[in-house]
């Protein structure tokens, strides 16, 4: 494959600071730094006694203003009582439903609940301490949403498409590489550098892939199906020209290649040489053409065939 080179390091787009939306005091903590997290697992408790108090208390006050909205109900339909008595204790049982549902919210808010899955970055409390609106309680981070960001040059603006194939290595992470695509295109060029912003998609590999990791990213502009290659060890280098040599006969035949794509192991041969050519890779560089060889490891190399 033909591929375009570019070094980043590893981001996530979906990045949260948590806080909680009541006050009081942390009672439990339940996950800690690193640890992984599903959408609706629970993060923090905060103590809920006064809250439990004031929702008996809420609950109390709806149920005396529900008898006494009946009575007063019952003196309207009368004509006992005037319209503006009538709306003033249907107005009393109205704000005491509020009251109680206020309570019932703020209960439900003790139980801080993760937003989506993912990892967790960072714990800023600890059990004892009394939090508010404004203190942060965790950073979170969605793993299906990590992200290497690339700067293009301006005369590759044609061969970059989204869903193309994207492979990323890591020097910190040696003959390992992971799957990526093109995920979104800028659609401007910076005048300044003359480069366009790539974004490439990554897959959840968080057991090697972290935010901030060093990576090569590759994207592949085009692909050769049934390439003829050759190792990189095999080619002999002659000035400008490269060659090979092949076993025919016993004897060690000069063949110049013309190549194709290549990477860091394997070159493409586009002509003179057919594909299972046998292909000296040891000792190559000190044959002649037509030089009389054997083939010591012959024997070895069916072997792997056959398996």
């Amino acid at each position: 494959s033909s591929y375009l080179l570019f070094n980043s390091t590893i981001e996530t787009e979906a990045t949260v600071e948590i806080f909680p939306q009541i006050s009081g005091m942390v009672e439990r903590v339940v996950v800690e730094e690193g640890d992984r997290v599903e959408i609706g697992d629970t993060l923090i408790a905060i103590e809920d006694e006064q809250l439990q108090l004031a929702n008996r208390e809420a609950q109390v006050n709806l149920n005396y203003q529900r008898t006494g909205y009946k009575r007063t109900e019952a003196m309207f339909k009368r004509k006992l009582i005037s319209d503006q008595e009538f709306e003033t204790r249907k107005y009393e049982l109205e704000q005491a439903g509020l009251r109680l549902e206020r309570t019932q919210l703020d209960l439900a808010h003790t139980v801080i609940l993760a937003p989506f899955s993912g990892v967790i970055t960072e714990r800023y409390v600890q059990v004892g301490a009394r939090v508010g609106g404004s203190s942060k309680l965790y950073d979170l981070i969605k793993l299906d949403d990590m992200i290497a960001r690339v700067f293009v040059p301006g005369q590759y603006l044609t061969a970059i498409n989204n869903g193309q194939q994207g492979v990323i290595s890591s020097e910190f992470l040696p003959d390992k590489s992971f799957e990526g695509w093109v995920k979104r295109i800028s659609p401007v060029l910076d005048p300044k550098s003359g480069t366009f912003r790539v974004t490439v998609g990554l897959l959840d590999r968080w057991e090697y892939l972290r935010p901030g990791l060093f990576v090569n990213v590759r994207i592949v502009t085009d692909t050769h199906r049934n390439a003829v290659l050759l190792p990189k060890a095999a080619v002999v280098y002659d000035g400008g020209d490269r060659y090979v040599f092949a076993v025919i006969d016993s004897t060690a035949t000069k063949i110049k290649i013309a190549t194709g794509y290549e990477n860091g192991e394997h070159v493409e041969a586009v002509s003179a040489i057919a594909a299972e050519t046998p292909i000296i890779v040891v000792g190559q560089n000190g044959l002649r053409d037509k030089a009389k060889v054997k083939v010591v490891n012959a024997a070895e190399d069916a072997a792997l065939n056959q398996g």
